[in-house]
């Protein structure tokens, strides 16, 4: 299945039942995007990816990747679809 159409300025309420699967230093990092709007307001995705911090480095996560489901790598069943919001490029 390919991925719905995404754009940045999106709405976190327009993706209630997907999730963010950070990646860094720490490990991987998962948040169901629907807490991540009770939590934090109904903010865009632009503005959500300037704010994400990795739990230990503290910098931007090296990899953002928004899911429907669980990524296969981290011990899940495949994603019907998964979108790399933030890709990997810290040296």
């Amino acid at each position: 299945m390919h991925p719905p159409p995404f754009r940045p300025a999106q709405l976190l309420s327009d993706w209630p039942d997907c999730q963010l699967e950070l990646h860094c230093c720490a490990g991987t990092t998962i948040y169901p995007v629907r807490l991540l709007a009770a939590r934090h307001g109904d903010r865009t995705f632009a503005d959500l990816l300037t704010r994400l911090r990795c739990k230990r480095c503290r910098r931007p996560p090296e990899q953002v990747w928004l899911c429907a489901g669980h990524r296969q790598f981290n011990h899940g069943a495949p994603p019907d679809w998964a979108i790399e919001l933030m890709p990997g490029s810290r040296a």
